[in-house]
């Protein structure tokens, strides 16, 4: 009997404890989860589906952007944004970056629709794709430049919007 193992009382309270707890607390959810409004169950599934609809698409996606010289001294840069999702007019932005021999004279973007946001009230937006035209001064022997975009936008949707997009772009003047 000297070699016989006394049962580790300490081990088998913890287990009990562990055990009272763990049905304690499901115990505890089942009366949460059962007082929860039924509208409220709904909306957090909708709020956590996975359905491809309610997907944001990354952020070169959601907001495409092209740039082409139109002649010597005019780029053109289509911006685009995915279907369900807008461009804040005023988050447009263009700048030249180790450039020599150009400058920008100009940018004209067409008007845009205006929209209530929520985070910056009165907005102009673009729903669907536009083309800004940039005015360029050009020195005669300046061929090269690098287009700096910032741009910023949201999902229609969802209300989510994205951080500044910054974009650059090496183009080689006609």
């Amino acid at each position: 009997m000297k070699n016989m193992k006394r049962p580790n009382i300490g081990l088998h309270l913890s287990k009990c404890l562990l055990v009272l707890l763990a049905t304690a607390s499901v115990h505890q959810y089942s009366i949460a989860q059962q007082s929860t409004a039924p509208g409220i169950q709904k909306r957090l599934s909708d709020l956590f589906s996975s359905s491809k609809e309610e997907e944001l698409l990354e952020p070169d996606l959601a907001f495409k952007m092209k740039v082409a010289a139109s002649g010597p001294t005019t780029l053109v840069v289509d911006l685009i944004p995915a279907n369900g999702y807008y461009l804040y007019r005023d988050r447009i932005r263009f700048a030249l970056k180790n450039t020599r021999g150009v400058a920008i004279k100009s940018v004209k973007l067409p008007v845009g629709k205006v929209k209530n946001d929520p985070t910056f009230g009165r907005m102009e937006t673009y729903e669907k794709p536009i083309q800004a035209e940039i005015a360029l001064e050009r020195a005669p022997n300046a061929k090269t430049l690098t287009l700096a975009a910032s741009y910023q936008g949201c999902n229609e949707k969802t209300g989510v919007c994205y951080p500044p997009q910054d974009k650059e772009v090496n183009l080689t003047l006609p």
